[in-house]
């Protein structure tokens, strides 16, 4: 008793006064607001001990994806590495070892075990909505910038999902918050954003999908890829002492990783810049090659 129940992302919030039984309880309900159909609930500060899937989820995952072949699943209130190994299992054993599997946090004991979740899983969802409800509000930017960076630094595609444009579920424009809220996703690296009740239920679908694009394909025209690109790489090698390989590189699409660059200022080199390659025929060789900066 005492504890909140919150439905609908917290719109409606209900202290519990009494457990009555296994499945029943008496509360209080704390505010008035309209109830629609399917919605979610949560609750704060408690770890729910059920299964990551459920028999139909299970059933879903092999008779329909891996049989159809999607690309990706999206798994809910995905808590520990375990979660995505079963997942990873129920998959294969019916051939999907193609399908992606992007696990979405929604909880804190998703987030505090980040890090092994990252290690297995193809793909990220900050799933903002239900995460917002199961931590502090005020967590929920902090977290996203760390499950962002995380996922860049690791090489794993990261979605940022829930209430985006909000506003456009019934209006035509999205509030200046909200554009801003989507542009500061882009900055701090997001590889995808996503619309859900805006394009679900919406009344302009279709111009909230616009809307989103524009603001993406402007906000990228700001984007410092240098800086973003020296930051990953400092952090993927663990701050240089690990070398990346050139096939590596290759496959990655990004062949400039296999070049260190150092820089000397010594006056006698004039800021040059130094390259060292690593090659993988068990030799390492350092090229002499010197690129020199020219200053306007």
């Amino acid at each position: 008793a005492g504890n909140k129940i919150l439905l609908a992302d917290g719109s409606i919030s209900i202290t519990v006064e009494e457990i009555l039984s296994e499945t029943e309880l008496r509360g209080t309900v704390l505010n008035s607001k309209t109830l629609g159909q399917r919605k979610n609930c949560n609750l704060p500060g408690v770890r729910v001990d059920i299964p990551v899937l459920t028999e139909k989820d299970i059933n879903d995952l092999q008779n329909f994806a891996a049989k159809h072949k999607m690309d990706f699943v999206a798994a809910s209130f995905v808590q520990s590495k375990a979660d995505v190994e079963f997942i990873r299992r129920v998959l294969d054993e019916a051939g999907g070892h193609h399908v992606k599997i992007i696990s979405k946090i929604e909880n804190l004991e998703g987030l505090k075990n980040f890090d092994d979740i990252l290690e297995v899983t193809d793909g990220i969802m900050v799933a903002r909505g239900d995460l917002g409800m199961e931590i502090p509000s005020e967590k929920v930017p902090v977290a996203q910038k760390m499950m962002i960076t995380k996922c860049n630094i690791a090489g794993k595609p990261v979605i940022c999902a829930t209430q985006m444009l909000e506003s456009m579920i019934d209006n035509p424009r999205p509030t200046r918050a909200e554009m801003t809220d989507v542009a500061n996703a882009v900055y701090d690296g997001v590889d995808c954003v996503m619309l859900s009740g805006e394009s679900a239920n919406g009344n302009f679908p279709d111009t909230a999908v616009a809307t989103m694009a524009a603001i993406v394909a402007n906000a990228e025209t700001g984007v410092d890829y240098y800086s973003q690109y020296a930051f990953i790489r400092y952090w993927a090698t663990k701050a240089g002492s690990q070398a990346m390989s050139a096939a590596e590189a290759i496959l990655a699409s990004a062949a400039s990783m296999a070049v260190g660059f150092t820089e000397d200022t010594t006056p006698e080199m004039g800021g040059a810049v130094r390259s060292q390659v690593r090659l993988e025929s068990g030799t390492e060789r350092q090229m002499g090659g010197i690129m020199r900066l020219e200053s306007s």
